[in-house]
């Protein structure tokens, strides 16, 4: 058996010195680039930012929640809320809904991007700028991973073809910070907000329920009156299953007929659909 040379203690430290010289470098270099890249983000986010919106255009930020019941993990409450940003003379667009059904926190955020898509479209909107915290959401849409889930493929498939009646279509992953405001819609719209102290002014009272609502709640109907979403969702479905469409606005003597449009904001897309055939049959 052969001696194997053994080196002297020295050059065995400067050897092992040498490598971690090496490493410490690359890491360094690594270092340096994932800089290179935030700041290369942080220059197109703030391009994006000096972005003009015009009337055909919006920032659209979204959020779905879910909450299950205690102890049963496959039943609770879900609801969505949208914010869209237009331009300075054009109002702020909300789609606030609490769900039929219970879904994961990732399914619902599929369905809040979703009914946003569609109430743009509505709005007549080109180009939309989307803003999600959700990393998966981002990266199965934008990257087009495959899915195993058979409802989040058909929803992203839905989803791409909303996005190509646009003329451009961008989504980009934000912090959660950045998305207070569809998150408190939809936590508003399921309950699980309480309702600010008496004499607070965001509180607007519903004519129909005879509360003070918290203003992110109520709906305001083309004809200038105000209501809050659940009175809105129960008054329109209950005219749906009694077959009375053209539906009336709830307040007394008002003789304005709510378009199916207005609904979109707070019906959940199954009673929406029936609206949409309701009016047409009418």
């Amino acid at each position: 058996m052969e001696d194997q040379e053994v080196l002297p203690d020295d050059i065995s430290v400067s050897l092992v010195r040498g490598v971690r010289a090496e490493e410490d470098e690359e890491d360094f270099q690594s270092c340096c680039e994932d800089d290179e890249v935030w700041k290369d983000n942080e220059e197109v986010a703030k391009e994006e930012e000096k972005k003009e919106l015009d009337e055909f255009s919006v920032k659209m930020f979204f959020k779905g929640i879910s909450l299950a019941e205690t102890g049963d993990s496959s039943s609770g409450f879900s609801g969505i809320g949208v914010v869209m940003e237009r331009s300075a003379n054009s109002p702020v667009i909300q789609v606030q809904k609490k769900l039929d059904f219970y879904v994961e926190e990732s399914v619902a955020d599929y369905l809040a991007l979703m009914d946003g898509l569609t109430e743009a479209m509505q709005n007549k909107i080109r180009r939309v700028y989307a803003f999600t915290d959700s990393a998966l959401l981002h990266d199965q849409i934008t990257c087009e991973e495959n899915l195993d889930n058979p409802l989040l493929m058909a929803l992203r498939e839905r989803i791409m073809e909303h996005s190509r009646n646009l003329e451009e279509f961008v989504l980009k992953l934000v912090p959660s910070t950045d998305l207070l405001r569809p998150l408190q819609l939809a936590q508003v719209a399921i309950g699980v907000v309480s309702s600010p102290a008496k004499g607070d002014k965001s509180l607007q009272y519903c004519s129909i329920c005879f509360e003070d609502k918290p203003s992110l709640m109520m709906i305001t109907m083309k004809c200038s009156h105000r209501f809050c979403s659940h009175c809105m969702r129960t008054h329109v479905d209950g005219k749906l299953q009694s077959s009375k469409v053209p539906i009336r606005c709830p307040q007394s003597q008002c003789k304005y007929y709510i378009s199916t449009a207005e609904c979109r904001s707070f019906l959940p897309l199954a009673s929406y659909e029936s609206l949409e055939r309701a009016q047409a049959e009418a």
